[in-house]
């Protein structure tokens, strides 16, 4: 955190990570964060600067996104995947003019430029890690305030650019495992990541604070109250949500993330045949978890059907209208009936999933049967006569 939000009254933060938790509102944080009054600070973030004439068509080569055509101050997704399609990184992209920025966890921020500069072969490309150069803040967007907010953080002083998370829009190129007909909770708003530069980050803040000061509310949110926003949103995100075996489908990251028409890519055959063919190994839910024990549930608690443990948490957050709430990564096949519960220790939570990725395992753009599908019992050597 950094010394003027570690110093704002009721700031608590967490033992292991070292972010704020919450600033003593668990409530009227995440209600001021959803509305654009209070703004979440990221100081686990990082960002890497890919900047000369090739750097969108060499970052469209390697990533599940197209990159090239982007104009300065543009926002996009992209993934870099392994060749089984398992997910390496996840970056949001900025566009400057002859450069890019990526957002992305801080710690795999080393690992992201070792791996861009051993693919820099010839290219007329720069690849630097300027994660201390600048401070990065997020905010929650209503729909219909989105321009106003955007315009308005704009004007405050040290601000170097935004990241527009696309979430939960499917973009051009992109597909959805959410089930035909669901309404998406996060329809209604966006999230926004400011960075700015860390020598006017304190002027930023105070700039900040005096321009919702009218409003009566915290101008600050904990990361529990952007994390329980998270959940109901149903977002994946790279620290919490991925594991060595992740794949994007499994996640609903193909949302926004991949491009199903884009060009040969590490891990685009992969990505394709699972769409094709259908039936990602897992899925991604989000629980409703019974609160009336207090019983504080951790991330990495095993989900179990029964006595079979069916999957695990990979986030966790008191949410203030809905009680404590999760999303855990469980078996593609797991019944949407399945009694479920958590556990934590010597305790058994009671829980109940919602459907974030179809229990077919299909897409939007899978198509109806899977390939090949008529040919099945057929005798191919046999000659038609």
């Amino acid at each position: 955190m950094t010394a003027f939000t570690a110093s704002v009254h009721g700031a608590v933060a967490d033992p292991d990570s070292g972010v704020v938790a919450h600033y003593g509102d668990f409530s009227g944080e995440q209600w001021a964060l959803e509305s654009a009054r209070a703004l979440c600070e990221f100081n686990d973030l990082g960002l890497v600067r890919v900047a000369g004439p090739d750097c969108f068509s060499w970052l469209t080569t390697l990533s599940s996104q197209i990159l090239t055509g982007m104009t300065a101050g543009e926002s996009r997704e992209m993934l870099l995947l392994d060749p089984q399609g398992r997910i390496q990184f996840a970056c949001g992209v900025v566009a400057g003019e002859g450069e890019v920025y990526l957002l992305l966890e801080g710690g795999k921020v080393p690992a992201l430029v070792d791996f861009l500069t051993k693919m820099q072969f010839m290219l007329r490309v720069e690849v630097t890690d300027v994660s201390a150069d600048f401070a990065v803040f997020a905010t929650i967007v209503p729909q219909g305030k989105f321009s106003t907010v955007i315009n308005n953080l704009a004007t405050l002083p040290g601000v170097f650019g935004q990241w527009e998370d696309p979430w939960p829009g499917v973009v051009e190129g992109g597909t959805t495992y959410t089930p035909v007909g669901f309404k998406h909770p996060a329809l209604e708003r966006k999230r926004v990541f400011v960075l700015v530069s860390a020598g006017e980050a304190e002027s930023f803040t105070h700039a900040w604070v005096s321009s919702v000061f009218s409003a009566g509310d915290c101008p600050w949110a904990g990361r529990n109250a952007w994390e329980a926003l998270r959940i109901e949103d149903m977002r994946p995100d790279y620290l919490h949500e991925v594991d060595d075996k992740s794949l994007p489908h499994e996640l609903d990251w193909l949302r926004t993330a991949v491009h199903l028409n884009k060009g040969c890519y590490c891990g685009q055959e992969a990505v394709a045949r699972i769409v094709n063919l259908g039936k990602p190994p897992r899925r991604l839910v989000v629980l409703q978890l019974d609160g009336s024990n207090s019983v504080q549930i951790k991330v990495g608690a095993p989900v179990l059907a029964g006595k079979r443990s069916v999957g695990a948490v990979t986030s966790i957050a008191r949410h203030a209208d809905l009680g404590p709430v999760a999303l855990a990564v469980v078996r593609r096949g797991l019944a949407l009936e399945a009694p479920l519960t958590v556990v934590q220790g010597e305790d058994e939570v009671p829980a109940l999933q919602e459907v974030v990725v179809d229990l077919e395992g299909k897409s939007s753009a899978s198509p109806a049967q899977r390939p090949g599908a008529e040919l099945r019992g057929l005798n191919l050597r046999e000659r038609q006569v």
